[in-house]
């Protein structure tokens, strides 16, 4: 019986999973910055740390900077190995587990530990809840959904799905630390993309292209203006030459989304928004400008 399944499993063309992060992997997320723009993460080289044939990932920003102009730069590289269903993360010379495809529901492991969360004495936990495969691009994966607790297994109120080879689909390739109740910062988002060589585009959630920023016109462009108070609580104040000039308005979210438009006027509510970065357009026929707008609660 045993003989019967391997030999359909290689006949049906189904397979199961890929090797972790082959070369051309590469995966998107969005930025949680003041700017917006998108954190790409990429497998760079094959390398031998401690005897252990590792995959070197290169971490790289791209979005607007200060003066409004597109510019990318490098946020470090991380270096990672995948053994028997577990994706190991190295920091500080030493393997924590990353992910991990052999635990059984009600199991957890400790949170990789990352430079962000090294105050905290122990880091959050994941909890799994369930687990299963998914059929992606004809490719069997496993997959693990974990809640997230602090470490004496409270759920502390974010539940995520880890798919292999691919990781969280729903958060940040690293896990944020939430260790009493605290949020460290971290450099990414939520998921946007990944890729690999013989694997289409995958995005179950993300709906513009993998690289969006703002948009190629208010790129292009480059024509921007100042709203104030900013930061914001309540309601953005609007200079009346451009509420004259710019008849319509849209706010963007970080990941390019667009959350609220209508008609330009002086004052313009904010109040209902969740805290985070936006971007504010104001727009005529012909002309655009824009604004970065952050929203506190």
């Amino acid at each position: 019986m045993l003989r019967l399944l391997l030999l359909y499993l290689l006949c049906s063309g189904i397979s199961f999973g890929q090797n972790w992060a082959p070369s051309g992997a590469q995966w998107h997320y969005s930025y949680y910055g003041f700017f917006p723009g998108y954190v790409d993460i990429a497998y760079s080289s094959d390398t031998l740390i401690d005897g252990q044939v590792t995959k070197k990932l290169t971490k790289t920003f791209h979005g607007l900077g200060w003066g409004m102009d597109v510019t990318s730069y490098s946020i470090g590289t991380e270096y990672t190995y995948e053994a028997n269903g577990v994706v190991y993360l190295r920091y500080q010379n030493q393997w924590d587990t990353l992910y991990n495809f052999s635990t059984q529901i009600g199991e957890s492991w400790r949170m990789a530990k990352q430079p962000f969360a090294n105050v905290a004495p122990e880091n959050s936990r994941l909890k799994v809840l369930g687990t299963g495969i998914k059929v992606i691009n004809s490719n069997t994966l496993k997959y693990v959904k974990v809640e997230f607790v602090d470490p004496q297994m409270n759920p502390l109120g974010f539940e995520d799905t880890i798919v292999e080879n691919i990781g969280f689909i729903g958060s940040y390739f690293l896990p944020y630390d939430m260790f009493d109740g605290f949020v460290d910062g971290n450099e990414g988002g939520p998921f946007r993309c990944y890729t690999a060589p013989n694997f289409a585009t995958y995005k179950p959630t993300y709906w513009e292209v993998c690289d969006y920023i703002v948009g190629t016109e208010e790129l292009s462009q480059n024509n921007t203006f100042q709203v104030y108070p900013n930061p914001v609580s309540d309601q953005i104040n609007i200079p009346a030459t451009y509420v004259n000039e710019y008849g319509v308005y849209r706010i963007l979210s970080s990941e390019g989304k667009l959350i609220q438009k209508g008609q330009t006027t002086a004052t313009i509510d904010v109040a209902n928004l969740p805290a985070g970065n936006y971007t504010l357009l104001i727009e005529n026929q012909t002309q655009k400008r824009y604004a970065k707008v952050l929203v506190l609660r």
